[in-house]
């Protein structure tokens, strides 16, 4: 069974059943106010969405879809949200995803292939260390602001306010009232900076390159 995807990509969904993990293990054994909680479904539902769309990918692109389904079924299963006793087969995709790794069989040639596909590697990285930031800061400034009697009551309240903050909206600088809720504030803030100063670094090398490629297309038209 090969899965589709190039090394960045694998790393990035092995990075997410790990992160997804061990959100289950602070549900289950570790965390007990259920507002977050609440913000641990949450985030177990958009890697669901991740890993589901990662499996229809791989069965349709499967030549042997019986094959795929031989070990595929547990990837199914497990990327059902909201179902804890389903949620530990995530495991078997790590081990899945670490078996492919190791296909690669040695760390030369994966540098080399994380190097080939580098503005993917990039990329994926980015969105990662974004998805990361933004769900740990929404449960920690749920945490801050909820013992604080502050405005922030509710796990709704925590996501949104981390958005607008990642978005750099002046309406949501303010309403943190403890001093760790601003510290996460201006945490978020910053990784939204980053965030759209690399697609926008994206986006200029993008047309750069398509504007070089037009002159050396005019050059070999007119020799």
């Amino acid at each position: 069974m090969k899965d589709k995807g190039n090394a960045a990509y694998q790393l990035t969904l092995l990075a997410l059943s790990i992160y997804v993990l061990v959100v289950l293990f602070l549900d289950a054994f570790v965390v007990s106010n259920p507002q977050i909680r609440s913000v641990f479904q949450y985030i177990d539902l958009a890697v669901c969405l991740v890993f589901l769309a990662d499996f229809f990918v791989n069965l349709f692109s499967a030549r042997n879809k019986l094959g795929y389904l031989k070990w595929g079924w547990i990837d199914l299963l497990s990327s059902i949200p909201l179902v804890d006793p389903l949620r530990w087969g995530r495991i078997s995709r790590i081990v899945r995803i670490l078996r492919f790794l190791r296909s690669i069989k040695s760390t030369k040639v994966l540098l080399n292939q994380l190097q080939k596909s580098r503005y993917q590697s990039v990329t994926f990285a980015v969105i990662l260390i974004t998805f990361v930031t933004y769900t740990v800061c929404s449960a920690l400034i749920l945490e801050f602001e909820s013992r604080a009697d502050g405005a922030i009551q509710s796990a709704k309240n925590a996501l949104w306010l981390s958005f607008l903050n990642i978005m750099n909206a002046k309406v949501a600088i303010t309403q943190a009232q403890t001093t760790g809720g601003m510290i996460i504030t201006v945490l978020l803030n910053k990784t939204g900076l980053l965030l759209f100063a690399y697609f926008n670094a994206m986006i200029f090398a993008w047309l750069i390159g398509r504007r070089i490629n037009q002159r050396d297309s005019g050059v070999l038209g007119g020799v």
